[in-house]
């Protein structure tokens, strides 16, 4: 059985993405190595994102694979709205629980994007691992990361990386 895991970039003030979603702030950072998360998303089956994320996704690199890592990654798009799948990707109203326990069965999982994917996994001690790679830049507001939980959840420190600019932490949860 494989893992779910989150793997994506915050501000020091851990936002995500700006009010308007836009993560230029990112992509434009200078000095991040290619390599960056190639070892970690190489391994990874699947992912789950949101809709918005996905559009955002599309926006930036309309013709590229979500994991250049592993292009034959197939990614899980969430959404109320009825979508036809595309190379890729498939767009489900499957609940995030249901779907990251489908995918898990079969391998690794991506978590990627925000609070509305990542907050009910967390909430239901489904994520084995985060991955969070920090900016040096402090956005004041925008989307979140992390959202409100009824019940602490704890991780453990498993690694502290530098790529370019960016700090990465690794936390693995604790039983």
């Amino acid at each position: 059985m494989g893992k779910i895991q989150f793997y994506g970039a915050t501000s020091l003030d851990g936002y995500l993405a700006t009010p308007d979603d836009q993560i230029d702030w990112l992509t434009t950072l200078p000095g991040i190595p290619a390599e960056v998360g190639a070892i970690t998303l190489a391994q990874m089956t699947s992912a789950i994102l949101g809709r918005v994320t996905y559009e955002a996704v599309q926006a930036m690199a309309p013709d590229a694979p979500l994991n250049p890592h592993n292009p034959q990654m197939q990614s899980y798009v969430l959404t109320q709205r009825t979508l036809p799948s595309t190379p890729g990707y498939t767009f489900t109203t499957e609940s995030v629980i249901t779907l990251a326990q489908r995918l898990q069965k079969q391998g690794n999982v991506w978590i990627v994007g925000g609070s509305g994917v990542l907050m009910p996994l967390l909430a239901a001690n489904l994520v084995d691992d985060l991955y969070v790679q920090i900016a040096p830049i402090l956005l004041g507001q925008g989307k979140r990361l992390f959202g409100d939980l009824s019940q602490p959840q704890r991780f453990e420190l498993t690694a502290v990386n530098q790529y370019g600019p960016l700090a990465e932490v690794v936390y693995h949860r604790r039983n």
